[in-house]
């Protein structure tokens, strides 16, 4: 009878000192999160499961899992976090949409397009999912079906900026440069403070050589958001163009200074040294 006792109380003993340590660190792994020290968040993650590898929480604990690993970089370590996840919460559309995001970053067009094909088949007016499937289909040049995508939008929501920006991109693409600069005038009018929508403007109204409302967007692009390398870019091909070659030259040398280093963006400095 004594011998029972005292195993029963080790027993209890390692279960409360077992789920103490998991507990707390998973508390550990908010407190790096918050602090933005993904590099512990991730360690804090990774003993949490661990230590408790049936612990019905662990799908919340994968999925921010993934979301440190994919903010430090690591694709594909994020993109297992994020399908063991899904093995536990098939239908979760916050995860399929988490997913499908990563899958487009790395450019598996077609994975992504999948997650957000599954997250439709889930909740069919799923309005961020069509629009993202319908920028998909539209990088892979089927038109027709990224119409169908952003026209399904409009149909439910006749308001909806994601509708607008998706057509407006239909727009750019189709040519038509003056009706896709009316689409984003007509989202900027509600959202006058979203750097991304000057910058689309921007490079719709360089298409269409008018250089002097570009580089006015443009600029309230970088006003707003000065940390984007991309507008950068655009600023200086609008000035190449308005032949101000050392201008743009600055600012192809400020965009490689913030990271970017595509190839293209070699052969602009190239281009703007001569």
């Amino acid at each position: 009878m004594k011998k029972s006792i005292v195993l029963a109380f080790w027993v209890f003993l390692f279960t409360s000192v077992s789920a103490q340590s998991y507990d707390d660190m998973v508390q550990r792994s908010f407190g790096f999160i918050e602090a933005r020290d993904y590099k512990n968040a991730e360690e804090a993650l990774k003993s949490a499961l661990r230590s408790e590898p049936a612990n019905p929480q662990n799908a919340l604990l994968l999925t921010n899992l993934g979301t440190v690993q994919r903010t430090l970089g690591k694709q594909q370590d994020a993109l297992l976090s994020y399908s063991s996840a899904l093995m536990l919460m098939p239908r979760s559309v916050s995860l399929l949409s988490s997913r499908a995001a990563l899958y487009a970053e790395m450019d598996l067009l077609d994975k992504a397009e999948e997650d957000y094909t599954t997250i439709l088949y889930i909740d069919d007016d799923h309005e961020e999912s069509l629009y993202r499937r319908g920028l998909i289909r539209l990088e892979k040049g089927d038109t027709l079906a990224s119409r169908y995508d952003f026209e399904r939008i409009l149909a439910s929501n006749s308001t909806s900026w994601r509708g607008r920006l998706g057509t407006a991109s239909l727009l750019k693409a189709s040519g038509d440069f003056v009706m896709a600069a009316e689409m984003y005038s007509q989202v900027i009018r509600v959202n006058d403070k979203q750097s991304d929508l000057y910058l689309k403007r921007a490079e719709v109204y360089f298409l269409d050589n008018k250089l002097a409302k570009a580089i006015g967007d443009i600029n309230k692009s970088i006003e707003l958001d000065p940390e984007d390398p991309l507008a950068y870019i655009i600023r200086g091909r609008i000035r190449y163009a308005q032949y101000d070659k050392h201008s743009a030259l600055k600012d192809f040398e400020k965009a490689r200074e913030m990271g970017f280093d595509e190839p293209f963006l070699q052969e602009l400095i190239k281009k703007s040294r001569k």
